[in-house]
């Protein structure tokens, strides 16, 4: 009995730091992808906070985590130079976010 109860606790233990990481590589795509609109619009000839309101309209007030990368994504897209934004910025961005140790 206590040999179950152990494998238990190891198999949770093993289990939840894949879920987390699966939960923040998923929040990393999604925010990639909205990266990538936001370029899409920037070299559509929009401008940043037009971009922005945009992409943010996308979400829901559920969805607030989303909703306050924003700026940031913004901020982002629209510091990259234009050499860059021809580039994959979506890729980019989902692996610099699924990098990050915060």
């Amino acid at each position: 009995m206590i040999r179950f109860a152990l494998i238990a606790a190891l198999s949770a233990g093993v289990a939840m730091p894949v879920a987390a990481q699966s939960k923040k590589d998923r929040f990393c795509e999604e925010l990639a992808y909205a990266s990538q609109q936001l370029a899409d619009l920037r070299i559509g000839g929009s401008d940043e906070t037009e971009a922005m309101l945009s992409v943010a309209g996308q979400y829901e007030e559920g969805q607030v985590n989303h909703l306050q990368m924003m700026p940031y994504l913004s901020s982002f897209v629209y510091g990259l130079s234009d050499e860059q934004l021809k580039g994959d910025v979506e890729g980019a961005f989902a692996e610099q976010c699924k990098g990050f140790k915060g």
